[in-house]
This record gives structure tokens, C-alpha cells and sequence, in this order.
């Protein structure tokens, strides 16, 4: 019977885990052996848009480290949402960030995002784009923390940096287009994630099309496994979304190919799996 991986669940900005109880049953009911969710709750999201986000990092490095311990000293797969991926990425990164040790990327057989903001503009390309559309985007992830930890990631481990070790799935989804402030055609739903996504982007994102919170265009690295799906929302509220049975349905079965490639890989070549 095949080896079945341990599964640590990184969940998003302003979230707390008793959100991802569901998901993490759902994932059960899959065959992973066993899953976690990092302890990331809603204050200390709001601490972090303040104070940066190395303490959080830190924080998902050791839940990384502990599960790995636990299962055996098994790489295993880290399945993170929103900037969850962003933070998953910061743990894994032999380098430190804002002074925060983390480095466990050999701990991580795979990594999995669900419409995290991989890629975001530089400053003056979103601050235009808010500028035209007289009202800044907000959150952590348009402007501060989450801008400055996204470009940390493209300069010291960018897109699928520690590939074919470690497998890379990105998953996207195309279910909400943006549209400008002035088209009134349109819902006022693709308005809303036009600012959103040029927040992000910068100009090019108000015609992105992406989940209502994170375009496309953000949510996939370079050199990952990348998969795009029509029909799923950002978040839990509001229907279907990344976590939701059929899209774990799309997903799941790649993660898990994925982190099985990795460690036959380590075991050909005799690579160290200590983080």
C-alpha cells in the first residue's frame, strides 16, 4: 500500500483554524495520514499587518518542523491558502526574513497554494492604479507586510526554487473577472475585484480575472505544477471554494503525486531530508 503523507494546513490572512476543520476532514477522508493546522489565528494576523511578518513565519516553520518529527522525520505536504502560501514559502527559505530563522525546506516533501499573491507589482504601479480608480486597495497584501515578503520570496527563493526535491502545485481560479470603476455593465462583484487585483498588479489586474480576491496572474509560480479552475471563490464564505470537495478533488490527487516524485527523487540521490 502506498505511503500515506502527514499534511500541514498554513491557513490565510485574517483567518483563524477552526475555519479549515472541514478541509482538514476532507483531506482525511482522501488518505492523508494525518493533518495539522498551523496555529494562526485572527489576532495575531492583525499584529502582523502592523509588525511585519517574520513572527508568523517563524511560527509555520515550527509547526513544519514538528509534524516532520512526528511523522517519522518524513517530508511532509504543506497545503497553504491565501497568504498562508506566502508565509509557508518565508518558512522554507534558507535565508532569514526580518531576522526570523525558519529554513525548514527540506522538511517539505511538497508545497501547495490555493490563490495566494505570489506575484505582486512594484509600489508605484499599484499606487497608480489606485490613484485612477481614487481609492487605494486595502489590506496587508496590497501595501506593507505582505508586498514586502512577496518580493523578498522573488529575490531570495523565487517560483519553484527548490524543485525537483520538493514538488510545487499553484492552483488558481478564473471565476470572478475584474472590470474598471467606470464599467457599470458588469456586477458590481467584478468592480469590486478590478480594485482588488490592481491592488495587486497594478493596472493590468482591473481586466484580470481570478477569484475575487487574487488574479491568476498572481497565484501561480514559475516552474510549479500550475492549475486553473473556473468555477471556485477565494474563501470559505459564499459557496464553493478552493477547499470545497470537488476542488480538493482537482487538486489533491497532484499534490500527492507530486510529493511522492520528491522523495523517490531524495531517495536516488541520497539527499538529506533534515531541515
Amino acid at each position: 500500500m502506498p505511503e500515506r503523507p502527514r499534511v500541514l494546513l498554513v491557513g490565510g490572512f485574517s483567518t483563524s483554524p477552526p475555519l479549515y476543520w472541514p478541509m482538514a476532514a476532507r483531506l482525511l477522508a482522501r488518505g492523508a495520514a494525518h493533518v495539522a493546522i498551523a496555529p494562526l489565528w485572527l489576532p495575531d494576523w492583525i499584529v502582523a499587518s502592523r509588525v511585519g511578518l517574520g513572527p508568523l513565519a517563524r511560527r509555520v516553520a515550527r509547526s513544519i518542523a514538528r509534524e516532520w518529527r512526528d511523522g517519522g522525520r518524513r517530508p511532509l505536504i504543506v497545503v497553504a491558502h491565501s497568504a498562508g502560501g506566502i508565509l509557508a514559502r518565508l518558512a522554507m527559505s534558507p535565508v532569514p526574513f526580518q531576522g526570523y530563522g525558519t529554513g525548514v525546506g527540506e522538511a517539505v516533501g511538497a508545497l501547495v497554494t490555493l490563490g495566494t499573491p505570489h506575484r505582486v507589482a512594484p509600489a508605484a504601479e499599484r499606487d497608480a492604479a489606485a490613484h485612477a480608480d481614487r481609492r487605494r486597495a486595502s489590506g496587508a497584501w496590497r501595501d506593507g507586510p505582505g508586498a514586502d515578503a512577496a518580493r523578498f520570496l522573488a529575490a531570495v527563493l523565487p517560483g519553484a526554487a527548490m524543485a525537483p526535491a520538493t514538488g510545487y502545485v499553484t492552483v488558481a481560479s478564473t471565476l470572478v473577472p475584474g472590470r474598471s470603476p467606470g464599467d457599470t455593465a458588469g456586477p458590481w462583484r467584478h468592480r469590486f475585484a478590478g480594485r482588488i487585483y490592481a491592488g495587486i498588479l497594478g493596472p493590468e489586474g482591473r481586466a484580470a480575472r481570478g477569484d475575487g480576491i487574487v488574479p491568476v496572474g498572481s497565484a501561480h509560480l514559475e516552474g510549479a505544477l500550475q492549475i486553473t479552475l473556473d468555477d471556485v471563490a477565494h474563501g470559505q464564505l459564499g459557496g464553493r471554494w478552493y477547499g470545497s470537495d470537488d476542488a480538493i478533488d482537482r487538486w489533491w490527487p497532484a499534490a500527492v503525486s507530486a510529493w511522492r516524485s520528491a522523495l523517490e527523487l531524495r531517495a536516488r540521490t541520497g539527499r538529506r531530508q533534515d531541515p
